[in-house]
Formats: C-alpha cells, sequence, structure tokens
C-alpha cells in the first residue's frame, strides 16, 4: 500500500509532550518512507526568528543522537489551524501531537481540538506516554454500524503491513437487528478487505454498553500499540470535544496512542474501497 503522504508532522512546542509525540513519529518514520517536520506555531510574528533558532537546535540533537534528518517549519497563527494548514502545505500523511490528557489537548490546541480533527483531512495520531518497546505489534481497530467506520481499514492495514502487526477488529453487541445487520455487514467487508491486504486480524464481539470504555479495556489487555477511530462525521454537533464517550477514547486513561480519522463524503460508497 502507498501511503497517502510525504511527511509525518509534529505539533512542537519545546514541552516533554511533544517530545513524545516526536518519539512515536520517529519510530514510524523509521518504518515507512515518510520523513518527520517539526511545526511550532507562533503568535507573534516577531517570534518566529527566535523559534526558529531553537527548532534548529532541536533538530540537529535529533540528528546526533538519532542519526534522522528531521524538518522543520514556524508559522504565524492560531496552533489549532496552523497544524492543519503546515501539514497540507507539505503534502503529510498524518499529524503526531502529544499531551497529558483532556485538560493537555485543551491547553495544547483549544476546546475546540475535535473538531479542528473533523476538519481535518489529515488524521491525527494523539499520544500520552512513551512508545512500549516490543517485537510484537498489535493493533485495534473498532467497526461499528456506520459506514464511515470502514475508512479506518486503510490507515489499520497500512499500519498492520510496515509494522507486520495483527489487527483486532472489535464491534460492538447491539440489540436492534437494524445495527446488528449493518455492523455485521461492515465486520464482513473488513474482514475481506484485510484478507485482500494480506493482513492478519481477529474479529472480537464487545459489548454495546459504554463500547469506548470496552475498546480501551480490550486494548489494554492486548498491550495494543494503536487505537484507531473514526471521528463523527455529523457538522450539526458544535464540540465534540465535550462528548464524553469521544473524549474518554482519544485521552484514554491507560495513555494508548489513538488515531483519529476524519470521515470522507466521497468515500461513503461501499464501493470506494475496492
Amino acid at each position: 500500500m502507498k501511503e497517502r503522504g510525504k511527511a509525518i508532522v509534529v505539533g512542537w512546542d519545546f514541552s516533554e509532550y511533544s517530545k513524545l509525540a516526536l518519539d512515536h513519529a520517529l519510530f514510524y518514520s523509521y518504518q515507512t518512507n515518510l520523513k518527520v517536520c517539526l511545526v511550532h506555531i507562533v503568535k507573534r510574528e516577531s517570534d518566529a526568528i527566535e523559534m526558529i533558532v531553537k527548532l534548529h537546535e532541536v533538530v540537529d540533537r535529533v540528528y546526533q543522537n538519532r542519526g534522522k534528518h528531521v524538518d522543520m517549519m514556524v508559522r504565524q497563527g492560531i496552533v489549532s489551524e496552523g497544524l492543519s494548514s503546515a501539514a497540507k502545505e507539505i503534502s503529510a500523511a498524518v499529524i503526531f501531537i502529544g499531551t497529558r490528557g483532556v485538560q493537555g489537548i485543551q491547553n495544547y490546541i483549544g476546546s475546540h481540538v475535535l473538531r479542528t480533527i473533523m476538519d481535518s483531512p489529515i488524521p491525527f495520531v494523539i499520544v500520552q506516554a512513551p512508545r512500549e518497546k516490543h517485537t510484537h505489534f498489535s493493533l485495534v481497530c473498532p467497526i461499528d454500524s456506520r459506514k464511515e467506520s470502514k475508512e479506518i481499514l486503510y490507515w489499520g492495514a497500512y499500519f498492520a503491513q510496515v509494522l507486520g502487526a495483527k489487527i483486532s477488529l472489535v464491534y460492538p453487541e447491539y440489540k436492534t437487528q437494524t445495527r446488528i445487520i449493518k455492523t455485521r455487514a461492515n465486520v464482513n467487508f473488513s474482514k475481506h478487505y484485510l484478507s485482500d491486504c494480506r493482513v492478519r486480524y481477529e474479529e472480537v464481539n464487545l459489548s454495546s454498553k459504554r463500547f469506548n470504555n470496552a475498546i480501551v479495556e480490550y486494548a489494554k489487555k492486548k498491550h495494543a500499540d494503536l487505537i484507531l477511530t473514526i471521528t463523527n462525521r455529523q457538522p450539526k454537533v458544535q464540540n465534540l470535544f465535550t462528548a464524553s464517550k469521544i473524549q474518554y477514547l482519544i485521552a484514554n486513561k491507560e495513555k494508548i496512542p489513538v488515531l483519529c480519522v476524519n470521515p470522507r463524503k466521497d468515500l461513503w460508497s461501499y464501493g470506494a474501497y475496492k
């Protein structure tokens, strides 16, 4: 599978959490053909020169310590908009940001984080802790009754291939017949898709009650390296960050990295994945 971009953007604010994001990004960069670019957003244009000097020092240290050439960008504006704009500018595949949790996300990119992610065609990876170092990788890929939930399959298959990982297709055990039928159709599609990509997978049925909690608990049990999720496509939702279910998953207490994919209207049809 080909990458949907040329780089990995890391939101950089010189904090310990942006260092965590960089460490995760460097790992994925080593597994792919994607370069890494640090992006720092300044409020005033007059601050740009000082930040460029400091970023050069960071880039030099990365090369000295990790032997990796890292690019850098300084842009003026609002962080929540600047990251996505810079990522589009360099045709980035994914954006990594580090946070200390719910409050940390709010401090870092404002109270509209999920709206920012919703408006971005580029996925975000939220990290809260150092990357676990082991030789066997696993990904948790939730599938539900929404047709757009299948959109995470591309990224699941891509990362599974580059990491040699196994995917856990987890889906809710709904009570209503309509949701059961839709979910089963999505799961069957997912299995065929992953089989065609030659990706190892397993299917796991979880309780539909507090499904996101069940996802996190299962991911903890599996020592998962990444949880993939699709954001809500509904424009009427003004501030998804206030929704406790989504908030719990993205800033989960187990501090498992989460890849957030924004639904694409041009892929809402079943056939778009063929």
